[in-house]
């Protein structure tokens, strides 16, 4: 077979998997809406473990989570969608109804932090990815260039610079987000120490937002809505971002 042949076969490969894809999609939101709520949730769970989990299955998903009886986990899911596209409309108008109706608790959001969310980490990755090579080729430039030649490549690299730290902060910004845990509990409370006895720190209503530090055992260590930090237990929370992401 030769290499014309083999890029057709797996492009075609390719196609098909989509399709297949699509169709296991549609057929996921038929049995949504038809009421079988459990079947479409496991058919959208198969499409992320296949790799497939575009912001419009991750919302899904967190319908048909809601409609279980789980907000908790259906506010998780709205968040991944917003992760992959901040700019979904209907995950964030179901995560903010869901997140006022549960009561849950938020940190304070910097200037930047707004900023830098409207796109997620890989358009950040990829412009920081850019810049860089702007400016690489800019620095060499200015190493080569004849003196009368300087003044625009001066101009590129400053820009190219100028763009790398932008991006790179949001790249920076970006990976402080992958720690981001969701309270999927319909209440949980930190405590002060990995222990059922230890003292309160803060009550978690389901949604609440965390920051994830570290782990110990059957304990989460986090830092909490309200500046604090305590410990939460296993399963009463998970990551945006998976860990195996």
């Amino acid at each position: 077979m030769d290499i014309a042949s083999r890029l057709a076969f797996l492009v075609l490969f390719f196609l098909l998997l989509v399709g297949a894809r699509a169709g296991d999609f549609e057929t996921a939101n038929e049995l949504f809406d038809a009421g079988k709520f459990a079947e479409a949730k496991a058919g959208y769970e198969k499409l992320i473990e296949e790799g497939a989990g575009s912001a419009n299955v991750f919302h899904n998903l967190g319908n048909a989570d809601y409609r279980l009886g789980s907000a908790g986990r259906a506010m998780l899911n709205y968040e991944r969608a917003l992760a992959l596209d901040p700019r979904h409309p209907e995950a964030r108008k179901n995560l903010d109804l869901l997140r006022e109706r549960a009561g849950a608790k938020l940190p304070v959001q910097s200037w930047s932090g707004k900023i830098f969310a409207s796109q997620p980490l890989t358009i950040w990755t990829v412009a920081a990815s850019v810049a860089a090579w702007v400016s690489i080729f800019g620095i060499a430039g200015l190493a080569t260039s004849a003196r009368v030649e300087k003044g625009g490549v001066w101009v590129v690299t400053i820009a190219g610079l100028v763009g790398l730290a932008f991006a790179g902060t949001g790249v920076w910004l970006g990976l402080k987000e992958t720690a981001l845990g969701i309270v999927t509990a319909q209440r949980t409370e930190a405590r002060l120490a990995p222990a059922q006895s230890a003292g309160v720190a803060e009550a978690l209503p389901a949604g609440s937002r965390v920051r994830v530090l570290s782990e110990r055992g059957a304990w989460i260590y986090c830092e909490l809505p309200g500046a604090g930090r305590g410990w939460l237990p296993e399963g009463s929370l998970e990551r945006v971002t998976p860990e195996r992401s």
